[in-house]
């Protein structure tokens, strides 16, 4: 059996650097995505997309880093990378095309200190995530990372979308990373992903469809001006849309929060949740002092550690250590941005099915699991899949601030198996199952 690697454990200086490394591998496209698409709808010149990305990779580092060293009761000190959120391109969208990008700043500092204040009350609310509920949420942040993978495996939104040579190259990473990881011992199965992600790079480059030109026109060494926006402004209508898009964040970060429990062999209890949404909403207002998006819990990172078995905190901080660096010198940031969409897709579908398979896990080892948690199960899974999943423009009709929370199977389906568990009673559904069982006893 492979040797694990628990959260209090210091791995060797080398072996740290390689597993933060995979780790930045592993969830760099979804960092610079939310600038990209946000700072593209506004159509802002290419120095001011640059100045988001840089915001972006920089703060992703500094929130990696409290979340998993802590400062005080501020970060959950477990192996969680923070990023910038997905959440909230659509309300951020919104703002910055109708007010200006100060507005979206000022929204993120007001709903990243809001969520800062409740991370102080909300072990009065913990017992609302039984193991049915974070089950539940960690299946669904599984089940709704895979089309973005597939998406990824088929070449991303580019010309190489859907061309043969994409699904060639993902399939070797997704082939390069299950035989490395099943079939070698020691040392090679903790870095099976940066090992798998590089062969697709070499292959990539051996393709002809690896595009270095950007690194070659990047500076080395860039710091970033803080509010190189101007200061951001206060509208009331962008908060409450940012509020409701920072509500869904917060329901991820609790099931990211258990599920890294669970892959790292760790009992979640009120300081870890608490640290960990504290980080969460603090780092999504301080991201703004560097030009950076709201920050919450990256979800494809666990399933790293699920398959490395490496959840040593002070390895993820490696990661966060080399995001800072890599928004400090622009050249190492386009190397790895260079990265095509399949090679990324390849390793991320193992992971996030390993996600979803850390959340069954989670479901199986229950002590009791009848009708009641069964329907709670279906009906939750069924509303957060379908909304996650929903038809485009299905939603466009709903008031803005329903729609942000419904795009967000997560949100749904958490919200979903929390009413469902308060109200759905115990007693009552086990003497229905009694009498249906009786009844079929007396047939017979």
């Amino acid at each position: 059996m492979r040797n694990f690697i628990g959260i209090e454990e210091k791995p060797p200086l080398i072996s740290l650097i390689l597993y933060g490394v995979q780790h930045v591998l592993a969830m760099f496209a979804g960092i610079v995505a939310v600038p990209l698409m946000v700072g593209a709808a506004m159509k802002l010149p290419a120095d001011q997309m640059t100045i988001l990305v840089q915001g972006a990779l920089l703060t992703s580092g500094i929130g990696t880093l409290v979340q998993c060293i802590g400062i005080g009761s501020l970060g959950a000190r477990l192996p969680i990378c923070m990023g910038t959120a997905f959440v909230f391109i659509s309300p951020f969208i919104s703002i910055g095309t109708q007010l200006g990008i100060q507005a979206i700043f000022g929204a993120a500092i007001v709903g990243g200190i809001i969520e800062y204040i409740f991370s102080f009350f909300v072990w009065r609310v913990q017992r609302l995530f039984p193991p049915v509920v974070t089950g539940t949420v960690v299946i669904l942040i599984g089940v709704g990372l895979m089309p973005l993978g597939f998406t990824w495996l088929a070449g991303g939104h580019g010309d190489l979308f859907g061309q043969p040579i994409s699904f060639a190259i993902g399939v070797l990473v997704l082939v390069t990373l299950i035989l490395i990881n099943q079939f070698t011992k020691g040392f090679l199965p903790t870095i099976s992903v940066v090992i798998a992600i590089s062969t697709g790079y070499l292959a990539a480059g051996a393709a002809g469809i690896l595009d270095l030109g950007a690194v070659s026109v990047s500076e080395w060494i860039a710091f970033p001006n803080v509010f190189a926006f101007g200061i951001p402004t206060f509208s009331l209508p962008a908060i409450f849309a940012v509020l409701v898009a920072q509500l869904a964040s917060m329901l991820e970060t609790v099931g990211d929060t258990y599920a890294t429990g669970i892959a790292a062999r760790k009992p979640i209890g009120r300081r870890e949740l608490a640290g960990s949404i504290s980080v969460d909403g603090l780092m999504s207002a301080l991201a703004t002092l560097f030009n950076g998006l709201s920050l919450t819990s990256f979800s494809q990172n666990i399933g790293v550690i699920t398959i490395t078995q490496v959840a040593s905190r002070f390895a993820v901080a490696a990661g966060g250590v080399v995001l800072i660096v890599l928004g400090l010198v622009p050249k190492f940031a386009a190397l790895v941005a260079a990265m095509p969409a399949p090679v990324l897709g390849g390793a991320a579908l193992v992971m996030f099915g390993a996600i979803m398979g850390s959340g069954i896990s989670q479901i199986r080892e229950m002590p009791e699991f009848g009708q009641r948690e069964i329907m709670i199960l279906a009906i939750s899974i069924a509303l957060g899949m379908g909304f996650g999943m929903h038809p485009e423009g299905s939603l466009d009709k709903l008031p803005a601030f329903l729609a942000v929370i419904l795009k967000s199977g997560v949100a749904v389906g958490g919200i979903t198996a929390i009413i469902l568990h308060k109200v759905l009673p115990h007693e009552q559904l086990e003497h229905k199952q009694s009498r249906i069982d009786k009844r079929v006893v007396d047939s017979k």
